[in-house]
């Protein structure tokens, strides 16, 4: 074997190593004829090309002068199809939210401006869909409080809700306040007053009346005032309450 025909072997040796890298583009012949293509394979007598319209020509050793390679383009990846991301949802004035206390509301103890934590009893949905699921926090807030004096009036909390929170995202929301209150004693009160006021003036005529029932009326009085203060309804809004808010103005949520 000649010194030209060991060294062509030699480099279509190494360019078939490296075939996921390079291929035969171009395929020189002595006789001057250029033949465009890519490697398929050779040995010590015969290199054999692919050619356009996959034909498969075979060359001499002995006729081909040379054999250019380049790098070969590799293709780019087909693009992956963009992820659409859903369009924003608007849910409408009036939309009802059912929510459920997570914590409990003692209004004696609750001033106008306090916050307390609720989740979406059940989900809002619109067209079908799920927009806001059932969990999400709601943020409420107490915009009046009006606590019970010991004689007359209840107990009463207006409460809106302030925002809804779910996958990473909060939105502030404005509701129509919803008004929570306690019984108010009213004219039983009264009666239960009237009726501890008798009874001392009963006591009285029995120590000796006069000035005795004078006394008695007015330690009745007295035992009235604290039946009537003990019959007094406090309100307490314990967890798992449930209340509904309606939607003041529309509110934009991201999918």
């Amino acid at each position: 074997m000649s010194k030209h025909v060991h060294t062509f072997i030699l480099a279509i040796a190494v360019a078939l190593m490296a075939g996921g890298t390079l291929s035969a583009d171009r395929l020189k012949l002595r006789s001057g004829q250029t033949v465009d293509g890519s490697l398929v394979s050779a040995d010590a007598k015969i290199v054999r090309m692919l050619l356009s319209g996959n034909q498969i020509a075979d060359f001499k050793v002995s006729d081909v002068a040379s054999v250019e390679f380049v790098p070969r383009k590799v293709a780019p990846p087909p693009a992956a199809d963009p992820v659409r991301t859903p369009p924003p949802v608007s849910l409408a004035a009036g939309t009802m939210l059912n929510v459920r206390l997570t914590q409990a509301i003692d209004v004696d103890a609750t001033q106008a401006g306090a916050t307390f934590k609720s989740v979406l009893d059940d989900p809002v949905m619109v067209g079908g869909n799920v927009v806001v699921p059932r969990g999400a926090a709601v943020t409420l807030q107490a915009t009046a409080v009006d606590q019970s004096g010991k004689f007359k009036g209840s107990d009463k909390i207006t409460l809106k809700a302030n925002s809804i929170a779910f996958g990473g995202n909060s939105y502030e929301v404005v509701t129509a306040a919803v008004e929570q209150k306690s019984k108010g004693e009213g004219k039983k009160t009264a009666r239960k007053v009237g009726g501890g006021a008798g009874l001392g003036a009963v006591i009285g005529g029995i120590a000796g009346g006069g000035t005795g029932a004078a006394i008695g009326a007015a330690a009745g009085a007295a035992g009235g005032a604290i039946m009537s203060s003990q019959g007094e309804q406090h309100l307490k809004l314990p967890a798992e309450t449930r209340l509904q808010f309606a939607l003041s103005s529309a509110v934009t949520i991201r999918s």
